[in-house]
Parts: C-alpha cells; structure tokens; sequence
C-alpha cells in the first residue's frame, strides 16, 4: 500500500471515530439538557445568532422536598423515618421507635400518643403496668409484663386500626381515645417533631 492511501485510510478511520464521537457527544448534550429541563433548570443558553458566546446565569429551582410530612388531623399514620430530639430524646422509649417501624406506624404519631396517655412517661399506668396508651381489658386498665409487650401493643391496635381503614389521626382518635383530643395529638406531633 502506498504511503497516500495509508493516510488517506487513516484519515477515513479518524473522521469516522470523530462523528461517532460527535453523535454521542450531542446525544449526551441533549440528554443533560432534557434532564436538566425536567428538573427545573433554567438555561441561558446565547441564541444562533450570537458571535460570541456570552456567560449567561444558570438558575436551579430549589427541588428538596423534606420526607417530613405535614402534621396535620388528616395526616396519614404509616410509617416514616423520626429521630428524637430535645426533650423526646429523653422520653420517647427506643423500643417505640423499632415497634413504630415493625408495624409501619408513624412513630411521630406514636410518640404523642404515648406522650399524651402517660404524661410524658410519668403517669402510673405506664410506671407500674406498663401501659402506654390507657389501654383497657373489659372494665379495667391492662397490665403488661414489659414496657415492650406494652408498647407492642400498643402498635398492634395501631396497625389493626389502619389495616381497617382508619388511616389518618383524625380517623384513629375518634375510635381510640374517649374524648375528642385530635388537635393536641396534632400539636404533641408538631412539638416532638421540633425536638421541644
């Protein structure tokens, strides 16, 4: 072969890897685009017409969206990551916490709802009988070997209450509790939720 056709060859093959590199470059670039379009990302991009490019700002739409949900009577009760802080750290038992998570109950919810029955963990019930929710057997308050066996089943009506339909805070305290104590569930929500 002459030393022409070599490079002639050669110079085929290069053009051939340097479309094949555009293609995928320009595939790649709309590809980013069409991402960061979807996304909310405002690109100034200089028009055709332009002779020089020129710096144009780049705006990103704040996308964040906290995973926590809004406390509120119709809030869903399913389960959702929590971690005390504040005063909740201090009173909130970590076997709620792994109960919560077990029967797929929101452990926000939970919390208050024990907070709200024993007082912030103080009442006799849950001391001496660990009872965490004022949970009644036939005509008397119900006594649990174990602060956890309290707790589970405490979940357990939780998780039997949602399965049933009852599936927002509203839905369960109109069943649960005797008295119409919906909105300070509510507000013991807020407060755990802000560490307080």
């Amino acid at each position: 072969m002459s030393n022409g056709c070599v490079h002639r060859e050669r110079n085929n093959r290069v053009r051939k890897a340097q479309g094949a590199l555009v293609r995928r470059l320009k595939r790649s670039a709309l590809v980013i685009i069409t991402a960061a379009v979807t996304a909310g990302v405002t690109l100034n991009l200089p028009s055709a017409e332009a002779e020089a490019p020129a710096l144009q700002p780049v705006t990103v739409v704040e996308l964040y969206q906290p995973d926590e949900p809004a406390y509120t009577s119709d809030m869903d009760v399913s389960w959702h990551e929590w971690q005390p802080i504040g005063k909740a750290a201090g009173v909130v038992p970590v076997a709620l916490l792994d109960l919560a998570e077990e029967y797929n109950i929101n452990p926000v919810y939970a919390a208050a709802v024990f907070v709200l029955e024993t007082g912030w963990g103080s009442s006799s019930a849950w001391l001496n009988n660990h009872n965490p929710a004022g949970i009644r057997c036939g005509d008397r308050y119900c006594k649990y070997g174990t602060a956890t066996d309290g707790l589970r089943r405490m979940m357990e009506i939780m998780a039997d209450y949602y399965t049933n339909g009852l599936t927002t805070v509203a839905q369960q305290r109109s069943l649960w509790s005797e008295t119409e104590d919906t909105e300070q569930i509510v507000q013991l929500m807020i407060q755990l939720a802000e560490g307080k």
